[in-house]
């Protein structure tokens, strides 16, 4: 459609010579007029329908895509997330796809005076051949200084997204430390200084950038106006059947102005909706490098599980200058079905670490993991996942109880009770009905939800530290109990060595190592 809007849209360029000569003639315009008329309801219907087509087009593409890169983060493995932060990634995502969505008119836009273009030119090369060469020369140069003027702007926007993302970072930090800056003017001033920085760099960049378009857009305009008088003032001095047409010629010139600044003017656009779809790509590409290939054979079911063993699991985290960072291990523990196993340890010690490989989020840097007699390997170890509920220290709460299907309302009250959240929480349409709770209750919630897994194990990282002394002692001497009696095995890391007693077994962490 976006052809047939543009073939009319030159057709109305043909017509209206042809009344032209008319009217010079003295002859009847009513045949031009109702072609006009024709052509001019043909390009304004082709061009309705071109927008819709390109817009549901780009839209069902955005809609693919944004779903193949769902579905890849789905896959991705921890370290990959933990690299970039959630932060960046929900940035590039959102930005990206926005741009892309609003892409749309100016694609559409962009091809119909494309091709308006192009009949104008050879329109101009069947009234005037001389004419249609230089401007095909004149527009062939253009448009090679164009795409090179728009390179430079495109490295400038790569600058310009580079330096957008330490000002974001900051405003995060602005927001995530709101607490702490408004204790303290010196902190306040300064990160406010830093902010202003990062706002003078992205605001000169944004600048070299405008002047990079305006110098396009003038170029533009300077390239119609310099072609105007050499085919009307200059060509018909040598060529005589030049001058016989000159009203057509100048008539056809100023009729490709406007598209000729569109397309200027889109250019730069261009630039950014390139940039977007490489940031994508490169996206996509780093997703496809963190997900772990499994084979078609691969193990869907959770893995049988009576106890998970240790043999030499080491763990190494990235450094800077690709050396090792903080190291655990090596591991040779043994974890039972239905134990309450407790892990203490300083800040710092690696028990985080030690549960993230316990449930298969890290992969070992050397070793092997084994439930019964199974080794974990990338093949099964989405179903030794399934073996896990956990809330983690940065645990989050979902909106609703997602994964279970046909969930007893009778069941998810008992808990709620159990937790003495009944009287702020309830359970509606598959979900709590409000998760704006202090942070001890919101992670009695997440408890909630791990429990209603029904998972054969509970991890529980720092679970206690948000709870007072009363829920505290109360967690640990029966809900604690109550999980153990049910057959699940519970492993707590805790600092609370009133209530060491409790647990079937001690593992102490120091540096990275049981002792």
């Amino acid at each position: 459609m976006a052809a047939i809007s543009g073939l009319a849209n030159g057709f109305l360029l043909s017509i209206i010579n042809h009344a032209a000569v008319k009217v010079a003639n003295g002859e009847d315009l009513i045949q031009p007029f109702l072609l006009y008329g024709a052509a001019f309801i043909l390009f304004l219907y082709a061009q309705w329908v071109a927008y819709g087509q390109a817009i549901s087009a780009i839209e069902e593409s955005i809609y693919t895509v944004r779903l193949r890169l769902i579905e890849k983060i789905r896959h991705v493995e921890l370290p990959f997330i933990e690299g970039m932060g959630g932060r960046t990634l929900y940035s590039r995502l959102t930005e990206s796809n926005t741009l892309l969505s609003q892409s749309a008119p100016h694609i559409t836009s962009a091809a119909q005076v494309s091709i308006l273009l192009v009949f104008a030119l050879l329109y101009l090369a069947y009234i005037s051949p001389i004419s249609f060469v230089i401007s095909s020369i004149s527009m062939g140069l253009a448009l090679a200084l164009f795409l090179f003027e728009s390179e430079d702007i495109r490295s400038e926007l790569q600058r310009l997204r580079n330096e957008e993302e330490g000002y974001f970072g900051l405003i995060n930090h602005l927001i995530d430390g709101f607490k702490e800056i408004r204790l303290s003017r010196a902190k306040s001033a300064d990160i406010l200084n830093h902010i202003a920085h990062a706002s003078v760099e992205s605001k000169e960049i944004r600048f070299e950038v405008g002047l990079h378009e305006v110098k396009l857009w003038g170029f533009g305009r300077l390239f119609t106006y310099a072609l105007m008088p050499v085919l009307i003032f200059i060509i018909p001095s040598f060529f005589r059947e030049q001058a016989a047409d000159i009203y057509k010629i100048t008539a056809t010139v100023l009729f490709m102005t406007g598209p000729v600044t569109a397309l200027v003017f889109a250019l730069p656009f261009f630039s950014r909706v390139d940039l977007a779809i490489d940031d994508l790509t490169q996206l996509e590409s780093g997703m496809d490098a963190a997900i772990a290939k499994e084979s078609a054979d691969a193990r869907q079911d959770a893995l049988p599980f009576h106890e998970i063993t240790f043999s030499d699991v080491c763990f190494s985290y990235e450094g800077n200058d690709n050396k090792h960072g903080f190291s655990c291990g090596p591991f040779r523990e043994t974890i039972r079905s239905g134990e309450l196993l407790f892990i203490i340890g300083g800040n710092g010690s690696g028990k985080s670490t030690f549960l993230k490989l316990l449930t298969g989020l890290y992969d070992p840097s050397s070793g092997i993991i084994k439930a019964d007699d199974i080794a974990i390997d990338k093949d099964n170890c989405q179903a030794y996942r399934e073996l896990f509920a956990a809330v983690f220290a940065d645990f989050h709460l979902f909106d609703r109880i997602y994964g279970i299907e046909g969930l007893d309302p009778v069941v998810v009250d008992y808990w709620l009770k159990k937790m003495d959240l009944h009287h702020k929480v309830g359970f509606q349409g598959g979900g709590f009905t409000s998760t704006s709770l202090s942070g001890g209750q919101r992670k009695r919630l997440a408890l909630i939800a791990a429990i209603l897994e029904r998972k054969p194990i509970v991890v529980l990282d720092e679970f206690a530290a948000d709870q007072d002394p009363g829920f505290r002692k109360y967690f640990y001497e029966t809900i604690l109990k109550e999980l153990k009696g049910t057959g699940t095995t519970v492993i707590a890391v805790t600092h609370d060595d009133h209530y060491f007693h409790v647990a079937d077994r001690i593992l102490k962490m120091d540096e990275g190592k049981f002792e």
